[in-house]
């Protein structure tokens, strides 16, 4: 009884543990590794005024996410203020979160409105997006509460059409 008690005490840590990185790789869009901007470095966007990839030398893990970093000075920067620099909606494509879904992003394709970086799935894209700008940041907003913890998966893959 106690061995039964036992197992099924370790079989709900894991499913814990299970749980908690998918929600991280949910909520914050990250490559096969953990690592978040497709290494680029979130800092650079603010500071630099375009992507600048990072090194794995400069890294920081913060909330299960590793980010990389350009240089000393950004991972600190970054340490001490990780939500001026995180991009909006865990560095899914804005517009996908505008219309709920979870797409991926070019480091190129970006914006910052506001002091908020804003990541788009190309540069077609970020045009669309720019069109009508505080709408859609508007109704992104209202969104991101209901879909950041469902996974890509569930809200559909299909890719929107080309731009």
């Amino acid at each position: 009884m106690i061995a039964k008690r036992g197992a099924s005490f370790i079989a709900a840590f894991f499913l814990l543990v299970s749980a908690t990185l998918t929600l991280a790789e949910d909520e914050t869009h990250i490559d096969g590794s953990g690592i978040a901007l497709n290494g680029f470095d979130p800092v650079a966007y603010f500071e630099s005024g375009k992507p600048v990839r990072g090194r794995s030398d400069h890294a920081s893990r913060i909330e299960g996410i590793t980010y990389f970093f350009a240089s000393r000075e950004n991972q600190i920067a970054f340490e001490r203020e990780p939500d001026r620099y995180r991009p909006a909606y865990g560095g899914w494509c804005s517009y996908g979160i505008r219309v709920g879904k979870k797409y991926a992003t070019d480091p190129a394709a970006w914006t910052i409105v506001d002091g908020r970086l804003f990541l788009h799935l190309n540069l077609g894209t970020k045009k669309v997006w720019s069109i009508d700008r505080d709408k859609n940041i508007e109704v992104a907003d209202r969104l991101w509460p209901q879909i950041k913890t469902i996974s890509k998966e569930t809200l559909g893959d299909n890719e929107p059409m080309s731009t």
